[in-house]
């Protein structure tokens, strides 16, 4: 019997941005997102991967990360979305910034989602792949288990966001981050 491996890489790169506190007023000074893309895997029968697949492995972290650069700038310059990667926190009064809100509320349903898929699979696998008596019934307790954890989460991310909108409800002016997609131009130019 044969083990494998599994080979994984991330690539990231760092977003320059700054913002001017709708708090203090204070510039924020030169601060750093870090974008990252999804984990790019790539199995094999050995410990080390050939020269092949290490660059298959490479390519596709590459991809990945070109992928998410692509998606972030999209979403600033046409959603006004921005990802929680740029940090909202004021570094000299330490208090949120009204434009992060856009942030939380762009991955408030992905948790509640996964619960609801995950319930569904459970509950579905429980009834017609058991011969257990009262298979209907562990079904639903299961599927319902989920179902309430998703309410849950949901019910968390509305009240983060509520928090955060009570936090910088107060302000007289409303700023958005300055952020230099110059240093990642060159992900943006690529065709991937």
């Amino acid at each position: 019997m044969s083990s494998y491996y599994k080979h994984t890489k991330t690539e990231s790169v760092d977003v320059p941005y700054s913002f001017c506190c709708e708090q203090c007023m204070k510039d924020s000074g030169p601060l750093k997102a870090t974008v990252s893309g999804v984990e790019a895997t790539v199995n094999s029968n050995f410990k080390t991967l050939n020269e092949k697949q290490q660059k298959k492995l490479n390519e596709l972290a590459h991809t990945y990360l070109v992928k998410e650069v692509k998606e972030t700038y999209r979403n600033v310059t046409e959603k006004q979305i921005y990802s929680k990667s740029f940090k909202d926190e004021c570094p000299h009064c330490h208090k949120p910034q009204s434009w992060a809100v856009s942030g939380l509320k762009d991955g408030m349903f992905i948790t509640p989602i996964a619960f609801v898929v995950v319930g569904l699979i459970l509950g579905a696998g429980c009834y017609f792949f058991t011969e257990v008596a009262n298979r209907m019934m562990i079904a639903l307790i299961l599927g319902g288990i989920c179902f309430a954890l998703a309410a849950g989460s949901l019910l968390l991310s509305i009240i983060k966001i509520q928090q955060k909108k009570k936090q910088t409800a107060s302000v007289t002016q409303k700023n958005v981050p300055v952020i230099d997609w110059g240093a990642v131009k060159y992900i943006l130019l690529e065709e991937k």
